[in-house]
């Protein structure tokens, strides 16, 4: 890959690397750090011949892979530490019904265990399908499916809710 075709491939999905970052760290300035080095790591694998097949699948690979290498460093921090300092995951312009009710429901999605949690992100808030999640973390798409399906059960158990679509 020329450095033309990756300033495409940087232009095509740094954004999303950035949201998923984001939405894993809850800090701007550690996400806008994670996608930098998930494009210089990508880039030094390419140098040294990597051939990669799913640029999107690796990408998300890579920044998972620094994630949770950021975790390893640093003490994780709760979701009600992190609103306490001002962090918002809703922009306000929302209704407040409509902020409310996914400011409860983001709430529960933290408190799932990691593994829900993550295909949960990776699916609803990155709109990746199932076979690019099972790609990215390297399990089968049933595997996938099954936490889905699970971590959306455990939602509608923890908030009684009886119909929530999948």
């Amino acid at each position: 890959m020329n450095e033309l075709d990756f300033e495409k491939t940087y232009n095509e999905f740094a954004d999303s690397i950035f949201r998923h970052c984001f939405f894993r760290v809850s800090s701007r300035e550690v996400a806008k750090d994670l996608t930098q080095e998930t494009f210089v790591k990508t880039w030094q694998a390419l140098e040294k011949g990597k051939e990669v097949y799913n640029m999107k699948a690796f990408l998300y690979k890579v920044a998972t892979n620094l994630i949770i290498d950021y975790y390893r460093k640093h003490k994780e921090v709760s979701l009600d530490d992190l609103q306490e300092k001002g962090v918002d995951f809703v922009k306000e312009s929302r209704q407040a019904p409509d902020f409310m009710d996914l400011q409860v429901v983001l709430r529960e999605v933290y408190s799932l265990p990691e593994k829900y949690r993550q295909v949960l992100m990776m699916r609803y808030i990155e709109d990746l399908s199932v076979i690019e999640i099972a790609d990215m973390i390297s399990v089968s798409e049933n595997t996938v499916s099954v936490q889905i399906h699970r971590g959306i059960q455990m939602i509608k158990k923890n908030l009684n809710i009886e119909e929530l679509n999948e």
